[in-house]
């Protein structure tokens, strides 16, 4: 099933498409996965790209992300945003550039950065060992090799 990315690339829109799509369908887990897995920094602000949404879908996205709690499936679904190329999962620093330079930065990137660097610290405190121990390819992903 594919939600958010269902009319292209879209930017940010894809999130509240996602949400809208899901949200019809009756899949309240999804739409809410379809909004936070863009924030780990809970600031509308701090998204890479352009918010390419009518005003109120703004201020709805704001709203929603003001009046919700992360829960652990929220931020593994963040997580795995920030380690997931094409290929495959690499080094959350290469996503993380990747990213970068595709939409640019501004004051809040290392702000999410420092975010989604405590999710991967949350993460490898219950697993009790690195996140990329056990996950496939990272360094075929990483480096090319």
């Amino acid at each position: 099933m594919i939600f958010g990315r269902r009319y292209g690339v879209t930017s940010m829109r894809h999130s509240i498409d996602g949400y809208n799509f899901a949200t019809e369908k009756g899949y309240n887990l999804l739409a809410q996965i379809c909004i936070t897995h863009s924030f780990t920094y809970k600031n509308i602000d701090s998204v890479f790209g352009k918010w390419n949404c009518s005003k109120e879908e703004l201020n709805f996205v704001k709203e929603y992300l003001n009046n919700i709690e992360f829960s652990a499936y929220d931020k593994l679904i963040q997580l795995c945003d920030a380690i997931a190329l094409p290929t495959g999962c690499c080094l959350m620093e290469k996503r993380m550039l990747d990213v970068a330079l595709r939409h640019g930065v501004n004051k809040y990137t290392v702000e999410k950065w420092k975010a989604t660097f405590a999710i991967q610290e949350y993460f490898e405190e219950r697993i009790g060992k690195s996140i990329y121990s056990v996950l496939p390819s990272i360094v075929e992903n990483t480096f090319g090799f």
